[in-house]
């Protein structure tokens, strides 16, 4: 028993001995956290937000359908534009999900140098809460709409004013966060609601009420930017390359197939997927002349307007 005892002692003690002291462990972390940081500012970043829009984005990041030694993609997720943008001002990402009334906004205003990859199909919807007793858009004179200054939201609330007529105002409140307007819908808090997909389908199932969509007035405003002072045109081709693949898929088997990456990412249950539309992308392509002229007419009465 004292010979095996003195063997177990031994055996351990040379375990031990070879084990890796915490100092060197500790370096060994820390040379692994730089590497992580010098890979990150490396990468090839781009903003999304949690809309049906971005799913290309979501979906070539987590199949890889990109060679990744020609680009690390990482994706930035915000909740709201006006974070996406202060990414694009700081140039912190090379790309973003935006709209051309922002992007515009952004080139005017702060100087920015970008080029457009491809329009997407971001689409919104104007929806009321059912307690508002808002039923039809004139009901909306002296009333409440949650939008974002400076976006697709802002002019398409212009051609709803216009649209409706109403005896009274419309006031005008800046909600950015996507999920705060869904917390503020349920609580009642405000009387209409800008919602792009799936917020808006999750806003219908609680039976409120679609008074508008960016459809009905023929608005396309959903694009892809890639900042030009941060311009790899390389890891841009090989994103471009996956970003069509993305849509083939999702074209071909239909947006609902990705439920799981949908209920990941953008925070909406297996029931809100079901009851999505059909939804459609296209590939790579310029936004139409005439959605971007709107969107450059639009800021051109906006500064008129005294908005600075």
């Amino acid at each position: 028993m004292k010979h095996f005892n003195s063997l177990l002692i031994l055996v351990l003690f040379a375990l031990v001995s070879c084990g890796k002291s915490n100092k060197e462990v500790q370096a060994e972390r820390k040379a692994k956290k730089e590497a992580e940081i010098v890979a990150y500012q490396k990468a090839y970043k781009i903003a999304v937000m949690p809309t049906i829009d971005c799913l290309p984005a979501y979906l070539l990041k987590d199949s890889v359908l990109y060679d990744t030694t020609k680009v690390d993609i990482r994706l930035c997720r915000y909740n709201a534009q006006m974070d996406c943008d202060t990414a694009m001002i700081g140039g912190s990402v090379q790309v973003a999900f935006s709209d051309l009334i922002r992007t515009e906004r952004l080139k005017h205003r702060n100087k920015l140098l970008m080029h457009y990859l491809t329009d997407t199909n971001l689409k919104w919807q104007l929806i009321a809460d059912k307690e508002s007793k808002v039923k039809q858009l004139s009901d909306l004179s002296d009333k409440i709409v949650a939008m974002t200054r400076y976006s697709g939201t802002d002019l398409l609330t212009d051609m709803v004013v216009k649209k409706a007529k109403p005896k009274y105002q419309i006031f005008r409140v800046q909600i950015n966060d996507v999920f705060v307007r869904l917390v503020m819908l349920q609580n009642h808090e405000v009387d209409a609601y800008w919602f792009a997909e799936p917020q808006a389908t999750k806003a219908l199932s609680l039976n409120n009420i679609s008074l508008f969509t960016s459809e009905d007035a023929d608005v396309h405003l959903g694009v892809v930017a890639v900042m030009d002072k941060v311009r790899r045109k390389d890891e841009e081709a090989a994103f471009a390359d996956a970003y069509d693949k993305a849509v083939e898929l999702i074209n071909k088997n239909g947006v609902k197939y990705y439920s799981a990456l949908i209920q990941k990412y953008m925070k909406v249950d297996e029931a809100v997927v079901r009851s999505l539309p059909d939804i459609k992308y296209t590939k790579i392509g310029p936004p139409r002349k005439a959605n971007l002229q709107m969107a450059r007419n639009y800021l051109s009465g906006v500064k008129i307007r005294g908005k600075k």
